[in-house]
């Protein structure tokens, strides 16, 4: 079977964090990965690759340049990766090609070339000491009258259920379903969703909770500073049961942060995610809650039952420690790759 080859040309190595383990990939069965990102690299080989499989792009049907947030732009044989949002965070010049990736599912609207970056290689816990309950970021909670309204009479219910949010019906009761700023309102609202859950989850947990966020000092002082350094925030990930309140654009179970989670030893316990797919949810893999109650419960029962959380995190382990689920991502990678070769 003939090898096709997925090269990272993008300039800078900025974005390489958002993609976690995915470039240690080397090659799995016909598919091969190479790193070219980073300025000296870029200029050497990148772009010289990027003019060929350009000139020559039905030579070049068996290569797949990448690169993040245009940069370089790329038109065939290549993919556009998008970090920085959805598609609606795309600048005007680029949202004619058809080769655009998104990682975070748009509420409003279905993103067409959606992609799941899977974990690789997750870190393995063989014993549980002391875990603690584990959240790390901030906070942008921007001034709105429609979304305060909005909190103030749902805060209650939103409260039973996070997921309610994801219901067009909900917001038709507020006339907003077509509304153009529909995907601001949602990120507002998401926005009070965990600052005020983590508020909650504090009060309850106590010690047993690390908050991980200079913002959040003034409600809650035991909270650490910011932490900038990668290799930290992944220690801090392992052996722990890490928070996860989702994608601030959509119903996202796999992006960048709970990857990254799994992929450095830590149980995930995330709010419940739309787009999990159904065989997932059958086997029960990813440790989700839908409430306030559930994530107190849920918290406890993973605290206080080591046996219960070395079930969790074995469910969760044995299922993404598969090299296989990145197959099917990158073959459907190269599949847009060639969207534009016409």
């Amino acid at each position: 079977m003939k090898n096709k080859y997925f090269i990272f040309v993008h300039k800078h190595k900025f974005r390489n964090r958002a993609l976690n383990n995915f470039l240690k990939i080397k090659k799995i069965d016909n598919y091969v990965i190479l790193n070219l990102s980073g300025v000296l690299r870029y200029f050497i080989f990148g772009l010289p690759l990027i003019f060929l499989t350009s000139l020559f792009k039905f030579f070049f049907n068996n290569f797949v340049l990448i690169s993040c947030d245009g940069r370089p732009k790329l038109i065939s044989n290549g993919v556009n990766f998008w970090f920085g949002g959805t598609s609606y965070k795309v600048p005007q010049k680029y949202k004619k090609y058809k080769n655009n990736c998104f990682f975070f599912e748009n509420f409003s609207k279905k993103e067409e070339n959606l992609i799941n970056l899977y974990p690789y290689k997750p870190l393995f816990v063989e014993k549980f000491n002391s875990p603690k309950i584990v959240f790390v970021g901030g906070f942008n909670i921007l001034e709105d009258t429609i979304v305060d309204e909005i909190w103030d009479n749902e805060k209650n219910n939103i409260f039973n259920s996070f997921s309610i949010i994801d219901n067009f019906q909900f917001w038709n009761k507020y006339n907003l379903s077509n509304n153009p700023r529909l995907q601001y309102y949602y990120i507002q609202l998401k926005e009070r969703i965990r600052f005020n859950s983590i508020i909650k989850i504090n009060k309850i947990l106590k010690d047993n909770f690390i908050v991980v966020g200079s913002r959040w000092k003034k409600n809650i002082p035991s909270a650490m500073d910011d932490e900038f350094n990668v290799k930290k925030i992944r220690k801090l990930y392992f052996g722990n049961i890490c928070l996860d309140f989702g994608s601030k654009w959509g119903c996202n179970f796999i992006y960048p942060r709970s990857v990254e989670i799994i992929e450095n030893g830590g149980v995930l316990l995330q709010a419940k995610q739309k787009n999990l797919p159904e065989e997932m949810s059958n086997l029960d893999i990813i440790t989700e809650f839908n409430s306030i109650s559930q994530i107190e419960t849920i918290s406890r029962n993973l605290l206080n039952d080591k046996i219960y959380l070395n079930q969790r995190f074995s469910k969760q382990f044995e299922y993404f420690n598969n090299a296989k689920l990145n197959y099917l991502t990158l073959k459907k990678i190269y599949n847009i790759s060639k969207k534009n070769n016409i």
